[in-house]
């Protein structure tokens, strides 16, 4: 990653600290919402409490939230993630829905990836955006840059590709007295990748001294 911070990991440590956005327009690009699909009837959301249903629309016309955005209803530790019939359930645990395929080839371990971002929190509101701070974000691919289910989720897009992921608690960060983070939390993410580049090292004597060098 370029400079100090790490964009993609900051997007998520915001979840807990960040304030939800007021009600306005957002300034900042986001993936085509097309007219949103009907909720996805699957066996966590055959039970789905209308009037719970109802109060989550609010709260996400609230935080400006894209139409399409999935609806998480909490029961006691249990989460129902109510979504349209154009997401994918993936077997690791990501929730996927992609606006543009993208060309070229997938990146892999060791290749930095340069991409846009937003973040969102379970009730639709804003975390972090690349938009916003005007500059993408760029990290390496396998040097645990990102937490796993943003990683995960990047891998198999190509570049110019526009995707949605909805990362599961079990693939976010971790949580304790230790970290930043109290809670498990969903989160999701808006991703744009723009380019993929091959890292070497160069200069210096093997690993001692060199420079990572990505083009």
């Amino acid at each position: 990653m370029r400079g100090a911070r790490n964009p993609a990991y900051e997007a998520v440590r915001g979840a807990a600290a960040a304030p939800e956005a007021a009600p306005g327009p957002e300034a900042v690009s986001k993936p085509a919402a097309p007219k949103p699909a009907p909720p996805r009837v699957t066996e966590s959301s055959t039970k789905v409490d209308t009037k719970a249903l109802l109060n989550n629309t609010r709260i996400k016309t609230y935080n400006n939230a894209p139409v399409d955005f999935p609806a998480f209803l909490r029961e006691g530790y249990d989460v129902k993630v109510i979504h349209g019939n154009d997401y994918t359930v993936r077997e690791d645990g990501l929730i996927v829905k992609d606006y543009l395929i993208g060309e070229g080839e997938s990146p892999k371990d060791n290749q930095e990836c340069t991409f846009n971002y937003v973040a969102y929190n379970e009730n639709g509101g804003t975390i972090d955006s690349t938009y916003r701070r005007g500059a993408p974000a760029s990290t390496r691919l396998g040097i645990n840059g990102m937490i796993p289910g943003f990683e995960l989720g990047i891998k198999d897009m190509r570049p110019g590709g526009k995707r949605r992921i909805i990362v599961p608690p079990e693939l976010g960060p971790p949580t304790g007295p230790a970290t930043f983070f109290s809670a498990k939390q969903w989160e999701v993410f808006d991703i744009e990748l723009l380019d993929v580049k091959s890292c070497s090292r160069a200069g210096g004597l093997g690993s001692f001294g060199s420079n990572i060098v990505c083009e």
